[in-house]
């Protein structure tokens, strides 16, 4: 492996990372105001926000993993 596929799988790794951090603050956001809203139409939004960040954090999770294995496999 070159220099510079390390260098793109770190960026990658931490741009993932990233990504994961802010939906996770994004997910605690959205389930404070979940517990705090009374409106009905505002609960049916959240409901689909909550869930498409859930989504969203699953598909970083698995790029994560995906990218972990692909490390580990390129150092044996």
């Amino acid at each position: 492996m070159t220099r510079s596929q390390i260098k793109l799988r770190k960026q990658n790794l931490l741009a993932i990372e990233s990504d994961i951090k802010e939906i996770s603050l994004a997910m605690k956001t959205a389930e404070s105001c979940f517990n705090e809203t009374t409106d009905d139409d505002l609960l049916s939004a959240l409901i689909y926000d909550r869930a498409a960040l859930e989504s969203r954090y699953n598909y970083l999770i698995r790029q994560l993993k995906a990218l972990e294995a692909l490390e580990e496999r390129s150092i044996r």
